[in-house]
């Protein structure tokens, strides 16, 4: 048996998105006003200051299409409301809710009626109680007798939960002979009843389809929970990931424009005698390097637009005429956690841990199904009935209160198969898969461990790394200010001052990485804890 800690509800309820309270996390700050979108309830991310609410377009784009501004709250609301991902999973809890119905309509009753006319004609010396060889004076081969028969019937069958099968019915027999002047009427009305003994029998057995079918709609449940926050996360992680390649085209553009800049200096000072050919070269072979970055800077640009655009807008064929404009994320950098706290309620909270034991939850269901499918075939069989017989209808069915006619049977049926390998072989295989279901457990339980001590190390890691790439940045364009002086005074060379500039550069782009990075261990710890949807502010509850 898997350790289920008590807290946890093998259940819940089915899915729908609506707004819940503000808690305080990894977004914190980030989502203020309550709005609904879609179903889906979440707060307004909140305002940045001026400088940094604008949106950023492009650099150096077309403006030619639709633009769609954005900030870090339209993002994640758009991605709630119009991705498709989180559309077509919605409908899956509706489909579980559906095989749900299926399961419990094993148990409703069924109503059957039917009609049956019958007619024979045969000749009259054909009769059993007439044969003759033909030669007789009697005999008259030109003579037929007709029966007919008009047969009426009707039941309720059905399956009771505990096993029993019941049919309660009656039927009309009406009856007629062309040597008779009048017809027969037969009516009956009985009960049969069939209950399994061992084979079949008790609600464990009976009612583990919809037991299956209910715990199914909760493992649909968690599988939407799971990929709103798959969508929330990779939404913040492809919007820091634009943000960052908007100020890296910025820096590579700048960068190159500086290696122009200098070398048109370095031509004028060669023109003037006071500066080698060498110069020249070196300045216009790093030109040339730095135009490929721009390239290569514009192409993930575009890239990572297009993954933001994907995750945000239902758009089809008009997407790529789609270009956006996007506010700088929030600052992070005084986000704080407790990792003690967010790994025991993890298990609580991450959707593949809670599939993972309802699965469990289901194998076990299937070991009770599969043990009593081992058991032999016991059925006890009765059935009890009253029929009636006259010339009229209301005749033969007044008959029916009558004593003496009544008929009844009971019985007994046994039935195993020798060896009964096939249904041994089919429990072993439950066992087995439980067995396998547990180590799987414990092998995620440790997973999930070592995935958030590893995001929370990565969160503690970047904030580092904003600290150092800043000083770094700092330092870096000291120094390209100092060799440009140098270089203007004729004290160092065309390869050193290009040196600082490169370095200048990369100091700036490991700063905006770095930033990027943060946020994105942020998303990702939440992710990893199962808080995405509480830092969020965006609830799922049952009335979807």
């Amino acid at each position: 048996m898997v350790p289920i800690p008590h807290h946890f509800p093998p259940t819940m309820e089915r899915p729908s998105l609506h707004p819940s309270p503000f808690r305080r996390g990894a977004l914190r700050g980030i989502l203020a006003t309550l709005l609904t979108v879609g179903g889906i309830a979440l707060v307004h991310l909140p305002r940045t200051s001026d400088a940094q609410s604008a949106p950023t377009a492009r650099p150096g784009t077309s403006r030619g299409g639709d633009v769609l501004a954005l900030d870090y709250r339209k993002s994640v609301e758009s991605a709630l409301a119009q991705n498709f991902e989180i559309r077509i999973e919605r409908i899956s809890p509706k489909i579980a809710a559906a095989q749900l119905k299926t399961a419990k309509g094993d148990f409703d009753p069924e109503l059957q009626l039917s009609y049956t006319y019958s007619r024979s004609q045969q000749q009259q010396n054909t009769l059993n109680n007439n044969l003759d060889d033909g030669s007789s004076a009697v005999s008259q081969p030109d003579l037929f007798v007709e029966n007919t028969g008009n047969e009426f019937d009707s039941g309720i069958v059905g399956l009771a939960p505990w096993g029993m099968t019941y049919d309660l019915g009656g039927s009309v027999v009406n009856s007629g002979d062309s040597r008779k002047e009048f017809d027969t009427y037969e009516p009956f009305v009985g009960l049969q009843l069939t209950q399994p003994l061992l084979r079949g029998f008790g609600t464990d057995v009976n009612l583990s389809a919809i037991r299956i079918a209910r715990t199914n709609e909760a493992i649909s449940d968690w599988e939407l929970r799971k990929r709103v926050i798959d969508v929330i996360t990779r939404t913040i992680t492809a919007y820091n990931e634009y943000y960052y390649s908007i100020r890296n085209l910025e820096v590579e553009r700048q960068s190159r424009d500086l290696a122009r800049q200098t070398l048109e200096d370095n031509s004028r000072r060669a023109e003037i005698g006071v500066m080698y050919p060498l110069d020249i070269t070196q300045a216009r072979a790093d030109v040339a390097t730095r135009d490929e970055r721009v390239l290569v800077a514009e192409r993930q640009m575009l890239d990572n637009e297009n993954a933001l655009k994907q995750l945000v807008s239902d758009r089809t064929r008009s997407i790529l005429n789609l270009r956006l404009q996007i506010a700088p994320p929030p600052s992070m950098k005084g986000f704080r956690f407790d990792k003690t706290a967010d790994i025991a309620r993890s298990f609580s909270l991450r959707p593949d841990y809670r599939q993972t034991l309802l699965d469990l939850q289901n194998q076990k269901i299937n070991i009770v199904v599969r043990r009593n499918e081992t058991l032999p075939r016991l059925d006890l069989e009765a059935s009890f009935g009253v029929n009636g017989h006259d010339r009229n209808l209301s005749g033969s069915v007044s008959n029916l209160s009558a004593a003496n006619n009544t008929s009844a049977t009971a019985g007994i049926i046994f039935r195993y198969p020798i060896g009964n390998r096939a249904a041994k072989g089919r429990l072993d295989e439950a066992k087995l898969t439980v067995a396998q279901q547990l180590l799987s457990l414990k092998n995620l339980e440790q997973q999930i461990l070592i995935e958030i001590d590893n995001a929370a190390g990565q969160i503690d890691t970047t904030r580092k790394r904003i600290e150092t790439t800043t000083a770094a940045r700092v330092l870096a364009e000291e120094t390209l200010k100092s060799g440009q002086a140098r270089l203007a005074s004729g004290t160092t060379t065309t390869f050193e001052v290009l040196q600082f500039q490169s370095d200048a550069a990369a100091a700036r782009i490991a700063e905006l990485r770095a930033a990027a990075d943060h946020n994105i261990a942020i998303a990702t710890y939440a992710q990893l804890t199962g808080t995405t949807l509480e830092r969020a502010g965006v609830s799922i509850r049952a009335g979807m």
